[in-house]
């Protein structure tokens, strides 16, 4: 019998579309229908809506199973409901209505919410899967607009059975309604499925995108940081690196208000796995305007104070924080803190950014939804950043 088995899960969120992608038992027809969300006026309190009216239609007779649809002609900002369907000789299958919002305008306000290693603590998990499944539902608690993956989402990620094992399974609620992005972990291994399941622009192990007033960074440290020559960079970050050179060019092009950049390997963590090699990158990041830049690998929570040239700089520093969320390893931490450290933890979590005018503001969560460290990043119009 045709079914569902990834999905559906939303990608390249835009202000007048989004990408739709799921994946079926075999292969299929694939089509999304795309309904307003009409506010209901009677038996309800304020402006709960439901699907009404349908707007958008998009698909494609080309039989496959992994489905990916691209729609356009939508509203920014806006939310809306979706149903995808797949058909071929032996059935159809259909998920849905989702609710789904596009992308907001420049000044708008946004939330996206950051977490990792959904498979990359599996080899140490006790819980059979409560953290990952309790992690993704405290974040759809949040609702965030977006959310961001570092790396080691899968245990493996040349076995076809960890993506659904420990992504698409646990954060099925979560996807469905949130479009999202990742980077590539040494869990994932550079494998095929991360290329085929993604809608990422190329070459997809490194890109850019815009969303409201950030300007968003993936960057691939483990190809930075090849597996045989770990922790070194063996000279691979300098001019003439394609991912090195791409970095330079898409930073210095970049006009938004705000500048994150994500990877998995961190440069600063006051644990194990700390990849100084990677603090190589930092005169980039410093000289175009980065503010704020996620990490993960070590299976703890860390935000160092802003930092720049090799010290705390409170005027223009850069924060770096390492958000290895879905899964806590104490006995990675150093037993005291490295002079670039402001705050960590080992607790499962995720975390929150708000995206409000002239400020970011940070919320560290736990997995019990317990806030355990905030930070507020203000920003004036001549550039100038003061933290909090």
């Amino acid at each position: 019998m045709l079914s569902i088995v990834k999905g559906p899960y939303l990608q390249r969120p835009a202000e007048t579309g989004m990408t739709f992608m799921w994946e079926t038992s075999e292969p299929a027809s694939s089509r999304v229908n795309v309904f307003a969300a009409e506010r209901i006026h009677s038996g309800h309190q304020g402006n709960y809506k439901t699907p009404e009216r349908l707007v958008r239609t998009a698909g494609s007779d080309d039989d496959r199973t992994i489905h990916r649809i691209d729609m356009d002609g939508l509203e920014p900002a806006t939310a809306y409901f979706y149903t995808v369907i797949s058909e071929n000789a032996r059935g159809k299958t259909e998920s849905g209505p989702h609710p789904f919002k596009t992308a907001v305008r420049k000044g708008e306000p946004f939330c996206f919410a950051v977490t990792s290693e959904t498979g990359g603590y599996s080899g140490f998990d006790q819980t059979n899967g409560i953290i990952n499944r309790n992690l993704f539902g405290q974040m759809q608690n949040y609702r965030p607009d977006l959310a961001l993956f570092i790396g080691d989402m899968v245990n493996d990620g040349r076995q076809y059975d960890d993506w659904s094992a420990y992504l698409f399974n646990p954060g099925r609620g979560l996807l469905w309604n949130t479009p999202f992005y990742s980077c590539l972990g040494n869990h994932e291994c550079n494998a095929s499925w991360y290329y085929d399941f993604f809608a990422y622009d190329p070459p997809k192990n490194y890109y850019s995108f815009d969303y409201g007033d950030v300007h968003f960074v993936c960057l691939d440290s483990t190809d930075f940081v090849k597996r045989e020559h770990y922790p070194n960079a063996a000279g691979t970050i300098c001019e003439g690196n394609p991912q090195y050179d791409f970095l330079v060019r898409d930073l210095q092009a970049a006009s938004a208000k705000w500048n994150i950049v994500y990877f998995h390997y961190p440069p600063y963590v006051s644990g194990g796995y700390q990849v100084e090699d990677l603090r190589q990158l930092c005169p980039v990041l410093e000289r175009h305007g980065v503010d704020l830049v996620f990490n993960s690998h070590t299976i703890v929570y860390e935000r160092s104070h802003p930092l720049r040239d090799g010290r705390v700089d409170m005027e223009n520093g850069i924060v770096y924080v390492v958000a290895g969320g879905a899964g806590a390893m104490p006995d990675w931490l150093l037993p005291k803190r490295e002079w670039h450290t402001s705050q960590s933890l080992a607790v499962p979590h995720f975390v929150q950014v708000s995206v409000v005018s002239d400020r970011l503001e940070l919320r560290a969560i736990d997995v019990e939804g317990r806030l355990f460290d905030t930070l507020q990043i203000r920003k004036a119009a001549d550039g100038g950043k003061t933290f909090r």
